[in-house]
């Protein structure tokens, strides 16, 4: 007896350890001309564990056949250009698909965009950079769009900072460049939750899953609706 209570409360202990640590999640997109990178790097159990996920470049594919979205991975030593090789192709039909399913998901989670407002209450944005130089070639319009992209990213930030915690100064710039085309941008972004929080978001959303099978209705009842009794 005392055997099995000492294995519960490691066990409790684990778990209770486990929610108690963070997340660090880091979110990383470079473009500088024809040069893009994205990934996305978790760390956790401070620091010891590292995952990193690097996202396909996306291009579109106007193939008359078949048009869509591909992905290119790029190969070759990190940092570098390297060379692009199509990983794999959304068509317009998998496309319609991904959006049909995504509609099905949000409409069987009751209160799902509560569920993650609460969620993002626990969310703490530790560093924020957004570094971007445009340019057109024209000062006309190169000012437009840097009134532009102030603009959104204010929006961005003010959109973040309410719902989440910010505790950082965000570094933003916008560099004009009048004499060239220009297309480059620059952002990191690093916020930090605990494994806790997000194991009760994720059991909300199962507790308000509702179930695939619509209840039966009465057909008397049915049929007196459609009359306009």
């Amino acid at each position: 007896m005392k055997a099995v209570i000492a294995v519960i409360a490691t066990v409790v202990l684990l778990l209770l350890l486990v929610a108690w640590m963070k997340v660090s999640v880091t979110v990383v997109f470079r473009h500088v001309k024809d040069d893009d990178e994205c990934k996305i790097v978790v760390r956790t159990l401070f620091g010891l564990l590292r995952y990193t996920v690097r996202i396909p470049l996306i291009k579109l594919d106007m193939d008359p056949n078949a048009p869509g979205v591909a992905f290119l991975q790029k190969k070759g030593v990190e940092g570098t250009r390297g060379k692009e090789e199509k990983k794999g192709k959304l068509t317009l039909k998998k496309i319609a698909d991904l959006f049909r399913q995504l509609k099905r998901f949000l409409e069987q989670v009751v209160d799902l965009h509560e569920i993650m407002k609460q969620f993002y209450r626990h969310v703490t944005i530790t560093k924020w950079e957004w570094k971007t130089r445009i340019g057109t070639g024209d000062a006309a319009s190169t000012g437009l769009l840097v009134g532009l992209g102030w603009s959104l990213k204010y929006m961005i930030i003010g959109a973040a900072s309410r719902y989440m915690n910010m505790k950082t100064t965000p570094a933003v710039a916008i560099v004009p460049a009048y004499d060239r085309a220009a297309s480059e941008t620059v952002f990191l972004c690093m916020i930090q939750f605990r494994i806790g929080h997000a194991m009760v978001a994720g059991l909300r959303v199962v507790k308000h899953w509702r179930g695939r099978r619509l209840p039966k209705r009465n057909p008397l009842a049915a049929k007196q609706a459609n009359e306009g009794y």
